[in-house]
């Protein structure tokens, strides 16, 4: 059975993935008595709806990346923090800003146009005994609202007033031991994007989490040895 689709007549819907930072545009449909051709040259995009592991990736990578800017910022609050640490730091809290405007672009675009259901027309038929469009529920969110707490990587609150709490060197390697198991999580919910998800957008989001964060990982763990 085929999913569902929307065609954007009204709406052209652009994925920009460049330089590790997401953007989402919506290009309005021309006004009555404006001629479609003075509009911006751009053809009218056909996207299928959101499944439900698209919108759980989003709802749940949004909270969790705001967890990584709050593990940064006390981080950088620390006096004298090594210049690696603090640039490691500013890095995961520009490009996770960047991904969480992002992805809440997409989600509120996508909430003000994804029905609970709808007429899904068969690929092809002939005209004269064209067939009932079946309806089909589409996803309108992830029903699997899980506690922010239980999602993989997740430091407790109990971490984070230590993290808070701690100074020098100490509050360094926190830092670093935090982020590292934070972004391992991180990896898993990406992964199970990819593989389940059908949006172009969070697809594209979710393996540029893969690519990013396993850098990210790798470079946390040498550099958690050359200043423990």
């Amino acid at each position: 059975m085929r999913r569902p689709r929307l065609v954007f007549v009204s709406a052209v819907v652009a994925v920009l993935l460049g330089a590790g930072v997401g953007a989402l545009v919506l290009r309005p449909a021309p006004q009555s008595g404006v001629s479609a051709s003075a509009q911006a040259p751009a053809a009218p995009a056909v996207e299928e709806f959101p499944l439900e592991a698209d919108w759980c990736y989003v709802d749940a990578m949004i909270p969790h990346h705001e967890q990584a800017l709050e593990l940064s910022r006390l981080v950088l609050a620390v006096p004298e923090v090594h210049p690696r640490v603090s640039a490691l730091a500013d890095f995961i809290v520009t490009d996770q800003q960047a991904e969480i405007e992002a992805m809440t672009a997409w989600r509120d675009a996508w909430r003000s146009v994804s029905p609970a259901s709808v007429a899904a027309a068969p690929a092809q038929h002939d005209h004269a005994t064209a067939p009932e469009p079946e309806t089909q529920e589409v996803a309108a969110g992830c029903s699997g609202h899980a506690d922010h707490a239980s999602m993989e990587g997740m430091a407790t609150p109990d971490q984070l007033a230590a993290l808070g709490a701690a100074t020098g060197l100490e509050a360094q390697l926190m830092f670093l031991d935090l982020m590292i198991v934070h972004h391992e999580g991180a990896l898993e919910m990406a992964e199970t994007a990819v593989k389940q998800g059908g949006n172009a957008f969070v697809r594209s989001s979710a393996k540029h989490v893969l690519i990013e964060q396993e850098r990210e990982v790798q470079a946390m763990l040498l550099l958690a040895d050359d200043i423990g």
